[in-house]
């Protein structure tokens, strides 16, 4: 007789298949930029293989949390957020080269910079690895998620088309439901509220 599989069991289950497909993502990534990298010999694309290496090795040796949601709307918001970038293609438009590739390499070195401030506490979904509140993070809340944006929108520039421009915007509405799924986590958390008190914008300083 199979015994019957409860709620929790489910949850965990699903949070499980949900870890592999991140880390199927950010591996299709990385393969991406290295076939772009050697056809190439960009070093925009060295910058983008650089980067998402970091973003898989973060993700391999994060911290175990102290508390992470178990609410499956959450990490499939998560899931939506790392995969929504994977669906820009190369256009026929006429592109700003030179602009978009300097937006592109600025987002990434802002990227690897959020990395670096980041470090184990890198995390996918709202969950709490310890408040990380220097380098970057002294400035705002989420610089990391605000850093794609740019890397990204310097991809569009390079790649202009109606669907390019709709993923981006997409992504944007993505990353800041990430951004306050994130906060109202973490707001029992006494450090992080004193941190929010201190870093007021969470994306672009003085603004958002």
């Amino acid at each position: 007789m199979s015994a019957e599989i409860t709620a929790p069991t489910l949850a965990r289950l699903c949070q499980a298949a949900i870890n592999v497909l991140v880390l199927l993502m950010f591996g299709l990534l990385v393969i991406s930029a290295y076939h772009h990298f050697a056809t190439t010999g960009s070093t925009r694309f060295l910058g983008i293989l650089l980067v998402n290496l970091l973003f898989l090795g973060l993700f391999i040796t994060r911290r175990a949390a102290t508390a992470e949601t178990d609410s499956l709307p959450l990490w499939l918001l998560a899931v939506a957020g790392t995969a929504c970038p994977l669906l820009l293609r190369p256009s026929d438009g006429a592109g700003l080269m030179i602009l978009g590739s300097i937006i592109q390499i600025t987002g990434i070195v802002l990227i690897a910079g959020g990395l670096l401030s980041l470090r184990r506490s890198f995390a996918v979904v709202p969950g709490n690895r310890g408040i990380r509140d220097g380098g970057l993070y002294r400035m705002v809340r989420h610089p990391i998620y605000f850093s794609e944006l740019v890397a990204l929108l310097g991809a569009v520039l390079i790649n202009p088309s109606v669907a390019n421009w709709t993923i981006w915007l997409c992504e944007c509405g993505l990353q800041y439901a990430r951004a306050r799924a994130e906060e109202n986590f973490l707001s029992s958390d006494p450090i992080y509220r004193s941190y929010r008190e201190r870093v007021p914008y969470r994306l672009i300083p003085g603004l958002i």
